[in-house]
């Protein structure tokens, strides 16, 4: 694996922020690297979910390829709202797509005729940009992030049809990919003949695989992307998980807000629990549900600490204390370093009667806040003494 010549944060600052001083919100950070692969620097945008610097959590990593950061605040709200995980999101700013996207230099044009290139047209090295990714980008983000086994490859137009090319070509580098209105013209429908040739021998086990077209969009690109939906409904095993979209009323560019959407949310679908059938069912429907999605996703995911913490507290006010205690135990299990875990445990203690490890809860919870500077500390405190005042 090639190595990166130099990495340099040349540019720490905050691509968005809502304020201009020193109470900036920074959602993301704008990193230049020298690629030795490309032979040239390229500009890439990492946001982190929110707390991240306060967590010991590790995230899956969504890679835009075609410089678009708008998709950091989808993805952020669809997270918000239980919708998808929280996840790193990596934004590669685009420097030439026609070069970077393109899979081969075609030959002949749409009417057979060899087509006279300039010394300067550069088109078909999207293997080459997706070797930058693959042993620079890749290698960069999982030493500098605490990231997942788990990666989502996003892409417009152009960008699409590179995304669909790893889909096809490099089907190790990526778990999920979202191909939005992919040029799947290019080379006379090259992609299109590559997927009727291999997709059925390819390995695709934990693949999920989403495109979609505008049904205001040029006809012959309508066509196209109707032939590859045919072609994946023929040969695609029944391993792959795809969805093709076509959205009707919309255009090249109208749709992509709603594509990247309904992309996320068909790769996540499933993700968001059911809070009462969990509450009802207790630790075995929690394990149940997230051992459900290690399996389908292909990797062990286990809860927030907020998840747990949400239907523990449902469990304890129901009355079921030791059952309650018993998934905060997990949480403190599965995150050792959190003071909310920790805090959480206590109040069931304390619920249940037992004051005396309620106390110690507390004391750790404590602990791990004063040394991550956490803004709770002093109602850990306060919750804390009031505790002692009441044991009995």
């Amino acid at each position: 694996m090639k190595l990166i010549n130099s990495l340099m944060f040349f540019l720490l600052l905050p691509v968005i922020s809502y304020s201009q001083n020193g109470d900036d919100v920074v959602i993301a950070k704008k990193i230049i690297i020298n690629s030795t692969v490309l032979g040239e620097e390229r500009t890439i945008i990492v946001s982190t979910p929110s707390g991240y610097s306060a967590s010991a959590s590790s995230f899956p990593v969504l890679y835009v390829l075609d410089g678009w950061t708008g998709v950091i605040g989808l993805v952020n709200d669809l997270s918000g709202w239980g919708l998808c995980p929280e996840m790193i999101i990596v934004v590669i700013e685009s420097t030439n797509g026609i070069r970077d996207f393109t899979p081969t230099k075609p030959k002949y044009d749409k009417e057979g005729k060899e087509i006279k290139y300039q010394s300067w047209d550069k088109l078909g090295e999207a293997d080459k940009f997706l070797s930058f990714v693959e042993t620079e980008l890749f290698t960069f983000i999982d030493k500098n992030y605490r990231t997942l086994p788990y990666r989502i490859c996003s892409g417009h137009s152009a960008g699409g049809l590179c995304v669909t090319h790893a889909f096809m070509s490099h089907n190790n580098m990526f778990n999920s990919y979202i191909a939005i209105s992919p040029s799947l013209y290019w080379d006379s429908g090259l992609l299109i003949r590559t997927a009727d040739e291999k997709i059925g021998s390819m390995n695709l086990k934990y693949k999920q695989y989403y495109f979609s077209i505008g049904g205001n969009e040029i006809p012959s690109n309508i066509g196209d992307a109707h032939a590859f939906n045919q072609t994946l409904k023929i040969k695609a095993s029944g391993e792959l998980r795809w969805k093709f979209d076509y959205l009707e009323n919309e255009d090249h560019g109208s749709q992509a807000t709603i594509a990247l959407i309904r992309g996320m949310r068909f790769i996540y679908e499933g993700w968001k629990y059911d809070s009462d059938l969990l509450i009802a069912g207790g630790l075995n429907a929690i394990n149940s549900f997230y051992h459900n999605l290690s399996e389908r996703y292909g990797y062990k995911i286990i809860p927030d600490v907020s998840t747990l913490n949400s239907i523990g507290w449902g469990v304890l006010r129901a009355g079921r204390h030791e059952e309650a205690i018993n998934i905060f135990k997990r949480n403190v299990a599965d995150h050792p370093d959190s003071p909310d875990a920790f805090n959480y445990l206590g109040e069931g203690y304390f619920a249940d009667g037992q004051t005396d490890l309620s106390i110690k809860s507390y004391e750790k919870a404590i602990e791990l806040a004063t040394t991550r500077n956490d803004g709770g500390l002093e109602r850990l405190k306060m919750r804390l003494e009031n505790i002692k005042t009441n044991k009995k």
